[in-house]
């Protein structure tokens, strides 16, 4: 399955969907990196999963038991159904945003979707190399506070541009509630006063931060979001764990479908974006 994709041309961008992990007879769950890693493995190189996938050279993807995913939703009326997603970004593009959006609901064949969190975490390694630069060059002006302030400026100026694309696709009313993953609360205040659609879910790692800080907790209590914990890396699916050799990550994301009266998961799955390395050859 790999050779075929890395030796097409077409596949220049290339959209890998996992289908339904549910339906899968492996044990999955530990770590989401080592998830997402095993169901791709799944889809893109087990014989036994081969006959489910499908390759569509047209539009650069690559489907796995799309028809039965679709079964699972159709099971029960979408007003029954409560459909959450993640985003995590490699790369700040709101094109990434828009892209996976509308992949999902080609996909699953919805409308919209009722939440969806955005994570999102810039490199540093260049500001760190012109920190130490500048570091080095006069050490007296070494300021640890004004760097760290400069950095989560930057960071949330990156974030409002993104944001302004989740807030595009919920003004369509293809994204019910929208959320943001891993911010202080500084860098939430100053989102959420520039946001025309304002966040109601935010989420915080509990493995960088072992107690909710109680000044976050009552700023989410006062403006009506939604405080959760979760687990996840930073990066959800790095380059150099990337199964397409040739390609670099633009873009991954899980959904989960639950049905709301049952309180049971229907399915849940990951769909990633990649596009190839421009000193690549076919």
């Amino acid at each position: 399955m790999i050779p075929a994709i890395t030796s097409n041309e077409k596949f220049h961008h290339v959209i890998i969907s996992t289908g339904n992990v549910l339906n899968l007879n492996n044990q999955l769950g530990g770590k989401t990196t080592d998830e997402i890693l095993e169901v791709l493995r799944l889809t893109l190189q087990c014989a036994e999963t081969a006959a489910q996938v499908e390759l569509n050279d047209t539009d650069g993807r690559v489907l796995r038991a799309t028809e039965e995913l679709k079964q699972k939703i159709t099971e029960n009326e979408r007003s029954d159904l409560g459909i959450g997603v993640k985003i995590f970004l490699n790369k700040s593009a709101n094109i990434f945003i828009e892209q996976a959006i509308s992949t999902l609901l080609q996909i699953l064949e919805v409308e919209h979707v009722d939440n969806v969190v955005l994570a999102y975490h810039p490199k540093t390694h260049e500001s760190s190399s012109t920190t130490t630069q500048n570091h080095n060059a006069d050490w007296g002006e070494h300021n640890p506070d004004k760097e760290k302030n400069t950095k989560n400026a930057k960071n949330v100026d990156q974030l409002k541009k993104l944001w302004s694309a989740l807030e595009q696709l919920a003004l369509k009313k293809q994204i019910t509630q929208l959320g943001i993953a891993d911010l202080d609360i500084e860098q939430l205040q100053q989102l959420n006063s520039a946001a025309n659609v304002h966040p109601t879910i935010a989420q915080i790692n509990l493995e960088s931060c072992c107690v909710v800080p109680p000044a976050l907790q009552d700023y989410c209590t006062k403006n009506d979001i939604q405080l959760l914990t979760h687990n996840d890396p930073e990066v959800l699916l790095p380059n150099e764990q990337f199964i397409l050799p040739g390609y670099q990550v633009d873009w991954a994301l899980r959904y989960q479908v639950h049905v709301r009266c049952r309180g049971v998961i229907a399915a849940r799955g990951y769909i990633v974006g990649a596009s190839r390395n421009e000193n690549t050859t076919v």
